[in-house]
């Protein structure tokens, strides 16, 4: 771990900071550039679709996703099968075609490209695109190490880094968000606004006073989070079935209402709008 934490600063005080965005002109200022990132195993790419799909279909707020999770591409796996899914649903297929003729909301855009590449490929697609977005939600490796996170990371808006309760998964986040909010966020020298953490993946036996007190330790860190404690619950993992059934997981249609709102998923992107400025155009 701590040979880990040395590399990840060695390689943000090598990463340069002072960015000029190229086709200045043409981009879309008024997007947020936002990611969630996280440890693997804390649901970082599922919570980024959830995101994307409940601002995009459920709030009216645009949205695009740039899958640079190299090389696996979840994101952009998911919403392969889900296409494929679609296609051979009627139920679904149905839904897909309701959602384009009467709310005239088509499927929010997915670019897929390696870490290095993700903020050229969003300028290059950013500077001809017709349609403006409210949300650029990019999808990044878990691991810091990867080539190109640490670039991307400092030329984001805002970063959201969930946490879950296991004490290397949180050394590892705290040290993590500690070193960013100090070296980048607090001195200025990067682009990147605001990052805050939150509980995910919280088991609801667990005692109360055990998250009350590592959010002290948050506060003396100066670290900020948000209220919202997002448990458990497998229907995160679930994708949508030829057979029909609640939507949960899925790129081209919107997450079952109740269960958004059972899940606390609700108010966590209340939450996250508030910090975004965002307001529902539903």
């Amino acid at each position: 771990m701590d040979t880990l934490i040395r590399t990840f600063r060695t390689r943000l005080q090598n990463t340069p900071t002072e960015y000029v965005r190229d086709i200045h002109d043409k981009i879309l200022w008024e997007s947020r550039l936002v990611a969630i990132l996280g440890a693997r195993g804390v649901g970082k790419s599922t919570l980024t679709v959830l995101a994307a799909s409940w601002l995009h279909y459920l709030h009216g707020i645009r949205v695009a996703v740039v899958d640079c999770d190299y090389p696996q591409h979840s994101i952009l796996k998911l919403s392969n099968r889900d296409k494929a899914v679609v296609q051979s649903s009627a139920i679904y297929g149905r839904l897909l075609v309701s959602l384009a003729e009467n709310k005239g909301v088509k499927p929010y855009r997915i670019l897929c490209c390696k870490p290095s590449e993700a903020m050229s490929e969003w300028r290059k697609w950013a500077a001809v695109a017709e349609e403006r977005y409210d949300v650029v939600l990019f999808d990044l490796p878990g691991t810091v190490g990867n080539e190109g996170v640490l670039s991307t990371i400092v030329e984001l808006d805002y970063l959201f880094i969930p946490m879950k309760a296991d004490r290397i998964v949180l050394e590892s986040t705290l040290n993590f968000a500690s070193v960013l909010n100090d070296r980048l966020i607090k001195t200025g020298r990067a682009h990147l606004r605001e990052l805050f953490l939150f509980w995910n993946l919280v088991d609801r036996r667990e005692r109360t006073p055990l998250y009350e007190q590592y959010e002290k330790v948050l506060d003396q860190l100066g670290l900020r989070h948000l209220r919202t404690h997002i448990p458990v619950r497998s229907n995160f993992n679930k994708d949508i079935q030829e057979a029909g059934g609640p939507v949960y997981r899925c790129t081209l249609l919107p997450p079952d209402r109740a269960f958004v709102a059972e899940c606390g998923f609700d108010r966590l992107m209340t939450e996250i709008c508030a910090v975004l400025k965002l307001l529902s155009h539903e």
